[in-house]
Parts: structure tokens; C-alpha cells; sequence
């Protein structure tokens, strides 16, 4: 797993239980934080400590020995409730349960390993703004744009080294050329045009928020640097709808492995098939085969001949 260190020094506030036998083991705690959903995670302060940001809210996290999650709260405005909603825990259950796995053995050897890998629930602005940064570019570049956005146009976060993202509001006010200087490249253009999208119709995000999933997706085309992958990643991950299924070309290519009949298919092809199969807990399916393809493992020695 990636250790994204903190790089500043942190003093953490009292640790308090989130949740008792937390479905977590270390290896699903990570990869729900920094396996490409969210991209303000890191590790430290302490040697097994997960440290983020979202919205207005940072916390720390660990997992003690004998299993239990614990968080630190770094801002008034951060409770225990805001955390678990964050980490999606009520629903994760129900999640891996609508899952076919008795009846798919693909999906029940992934159950081994990845069974309580959460999908979080993010701010939408945020997410959309991060997954816009995603184009064409791997999670350590991701982080390092959000980073520099964050720096130069996010807002303090009281009692925290930390400054939030910038709002959209805050980019719109940006010159396209101030963007670049964050490391965006092509991707400042997108940015500024939907941060000028977004101040012409300030309730476009929460008018998204209300539509069926599909008319959702069309909604977010609309904008500057939103395709397809990205419209299914801003809807999974920052509007819950957990039955989108991104499809990139990791995930095309273990499908296509994993099910020799899907070779060949097309993204589209290939998220409708994974819609109907796995069902409203599609984009779980998907975090599991996800993580599949970024940590394989290696392949079992040969039996010893008799």
C-alpha cells in the first residue's frame, strides 16, 4: 500500500471508539482512503494513523489491536457522526450483501480479501473538482494538484495545518493561467470553464443531487472536462449512488480477465453488464475489482511433486 506521508508535524487531540469490531482490517482501511476515491488522505501522524481532510472536516484515524476503529477529531466542526457519514459505514453492510457472490465465484474470491473496503461519501463539488483533475493522470499527480489548489486558493481550517479545497466559487474568481501554475496543465481550461459554468447556475450541483441517475449523468456531461468516467466517478462517489460503475481501462481489462466473455466489450458495454449483475451495489463491486487490479497478488508456487 502507498504511505502518503503528512510531512508536518501534528498534535492529535484525544482518540475516541467509532466503531467497535470496525468491518476494517489495515488493508481495507487503506485502500478506501487513498485507492482513488478520495485524494486528501495521509499517512501519519503515528506509524499506523491515516490523516484527511474533506470539506470543512479533518480527522485522524487508526484501527487498535484488536480491531476497533478510532478517530481524532481536528476541528470543532468534525463529530463522530460526520466521520462514520464520511466513511459510509451505515450502509456498507447492506452494500456487501446485495452483492452476488454465492452465486458469482469471481466476485466471492474477491470477497476474501476486499470485504470491508467502504465507498465514501464525499462533498460533490469537491469530488467533482478532483476527478475533473484525474484526467489522464495517476493518484500521486492527483494529490499533488489538489494540493496546490488547495494551498494556493483553499481556506484555513481552524486549529489544523490544513487548508480545505477552494470552492468553486473561489476558482471562478481565478484566471485560467493561476490554475495552471497548480500543476493542471490542460486541465486549468476545464477547471476555469466549469468553475464559470457553475457561477452562472450556483444551484446546478443540487439540482444534480435531485435527478434519477441517468438524467444525472447527462447533467454533469455538460461540463468543461466531465466525460463519461468522470460523470460515473462524481456520481458514485460524491452523490451516492452506488449502483454507477465506473469503467476505466484497469477496470476493463480485469473484467475482461476475470470474465473471458466480456473481452472485447466497450466501456459502455462493459457498465451496463456490471449495472444489471451486481445491482445497487455496483460501484462496491467495482472499489473490489479496482483494488484487485492495483494490488495483485502474486501467484502461488508450484506444488512440490510427490
Amino acid at each position: 500500500m502507498e504511505k502518503f506521508s503528512l510531512g508536518t508535524t501534528l498534535t492529535l487531540p484525544a482518540w475516541e471508539t467509532l466503531e467497535v469490531a470496525s468491518p476494517f482490517q489495515a488493508e481495507t482501511l487503506a485502500e478506501t482512503l487513498v485507492g482513488g476515491q478520495a485524494f486528501r488522505w495521509f499517512h501519519g501522524p503515528g506509524e499506523a494513523d491515516w490523516t484527511g481532510i474533506w470539506g470543512r472536516h479533518a480527522a485522524s484515524l487508526r484501527l487498535t489491536p484488536v480491531g476497533n476503529l478510532e478517530a481524532s477529531l481536528l476541528t470543532e466542526a468534525t463529530s463522530p457522526g460526520d466521520v462514520r457519514d464520511y466513511l459510509g459505514l451505515d450502509r456498507l453492510g447492506r452494500l456487501e450483501a446485495a452483492l452476488p457472490c454465492r452465486s458469482d465465484p469471481v466476485l466471492a474470491t474477491l470477497e476474501k480479501r476486499w470485504r470491508g473496503l467502504s465507498l465514501l461519501r464525499q462533498p460533490p463539488g469537491e469530488t467533482l473538482l478532483a476527478f475533473i483533475c484525474s484526467a489522464n493522470k495517476q493518484i500521486l499527480q492527483i494529490r499533488a494538484m489538489l494540493q496546490q489548489l488547495s494551498d494556493r486558493f483553499g481556506e484555513p481550517l481552524a486549529d489544523t495545518p490544513f487548508r480545505s479545497l477552494p470552492s468553486w466559487e473561489r476558482l471562478s474568481e481565478a484566471g485560467e493561467a493561476d490554475l495552471r501554475d497548480c500543476g493542471l496543465g490542460y486541465r486549468a481550461a476545464h477547471i476555469a470553464g466549469t468553475a464559470a459554468f457553475l457561477k452562472e447556475r450556483p444551484g446546478f450541483l443540487d439540482a444534480v443531487a435531485a435527478l434519477p441517475t441517468g438524467q444525472a449523468r447527462e447533467a454533469l456531461l455538460k461540463l468543461p472536462g466531465v466525460g463519461p468516467k468522470v460523470a460515473d466517478c462524481v456520481l458514485l462517489f460524491g452523490f451516492g449512488r452506488t449502483e454507477v460503475f465506473p469503467v476505466d481501462t484497469w477496470i476493463a481489462r480485469i473484467l475482461g480477465t476475470r470474465y473471458p466473455d466480456l473481452a472485447g466489450w466497450n466501456r459502455r458495454q462493459l457498465a451496463t453488464f456490471a449495472r444489471i449483475h451486481f445491482g445497487e451495489a455496483a460501484g462496491l463491486a467495482q472499489q473490489w475489482f479496482f483494488s484487485e487490479a492495483r494490488h495483485p497478488l502474486p501467484p502461488a508456487p508450484p506444488s512440490p511433486e510427490g
